[in-house]
């Protein structure tokens, strides 16, 4: 079993979350995606070195500018992230567009943010976490554009659409621009879309990976899978409104509860697969 994406920094107890799924053989991508979670997520492999030094193939690691924070990171910041990616073999993001922040219009700071970030994918030969609520042509182009640019350079090995919520249409132009480069990461979310969940289909099995996108909004005791809204709270500190921390209980529940998602989530693409 292995979680495609989720926030470990954000969870509580990360450490000892971090180390019951992996205890528990759940592998899972951890996502970094704010300087201070960077920051946090450097820590946590520090703190966790045994941990992390075993388990290579099930703890992988991203770091990126989610577009949320587009407008806010400085080019200190931003020189301080490329610094992360070429210090390690990690993955780049998640990064991309949303509509509901600043900069989302066309050419506007979430543009120049991504295509920065996918030009590092390229450079560096990493794996790339994309997030899009909005437009995902414009993603598709984006990425066209910057590899069209380094045409010396083998394009970006993997994109992955990361809760992921596109229709049939978006899941053919992916397939035609991007072949087997792409990965469809899917969430309890995109099985509630109907038109995502009714083009399924479309998508070869051996594309499609599945996440719960757990953050420090994710309880144990909730019935539905975390962050439903996909917007990480800003601080790291932030929980539910009526929810604190220690609502999510122990590093055990949590890890538990995210391997009671994943399958959960399995179940549910074998009904329309």
């Amino acid at each position: 079993m292995f979680d495609f994406h989720l926030h470990l920094s954000r969870l509580p107890h990360s450490a000892d979350v971090a180390k019951a799924l992996l205890q528990a053989d759940c592998g899972f991508n951890n996502v970094a995606c704010e300087p201070w979670e960077w920051e946090k997520s450097m820590e946590l492999m520090k703190i966790t070195d045994v941990q992390h030094a075993q388990s290579a193939t099930k703890w992988t690691q991203a770091f990126g500018v989610h577009p949320m924070a587009a407008a806010q990171v400085s080019e200190s910041e931003m020189n301080r992230l490329e610094q992360i990616l070429r210090s390690g073999d990690y993955a780049v993001g998640e990064c991309g567009l949303d509509k509901r922040f600043e900069g989302y219009e066309s050419a506007g700071v979430q543009e120049l943010i991504f295509k920065r970030q996918v030009k590092w994918a390229q450079e560096l030969n990493r794996p790339i976490q994309v997030h899009c609520v909005g437009d995902y042509s414009r993603i598709l182009k984006m990425i066209a554009d910057v590899e069209c640019c380094q045409r010396e350079t083998a394009p970006v090995p993997q994109v992955i659409f990361h809760r992921f919520g596109g229709d049939a249409g978006i899941i053919k132009a992916t397939l035609q621009q991007l072949g087997t480069r792409a990965l469809f990461s899917l969430h309890a979310d995109s099985f509630r879309k109907k038109s995502t969940a009714a083009a399924m289909g479309l998508i070869p099995r051996e594309q499609v990976r599945f996440e719960t996108d757990a953050d420090e909004s994710f309880s144990p005791n909730d019935a539905n899978t975390p962050n439903g809204a996909d917007v990480p709270p800003r601080n790291g500190t932030d929980t539910p409104k009526g929810e604190s921390a220690s609502d999510c209980s122990t590093s055990a529940a949590v890890a538990s509860r995210i391997q009671e998602c994943l399958e959960r989530i399995h179940g549910l693409f074998s009904q329309v697969y």
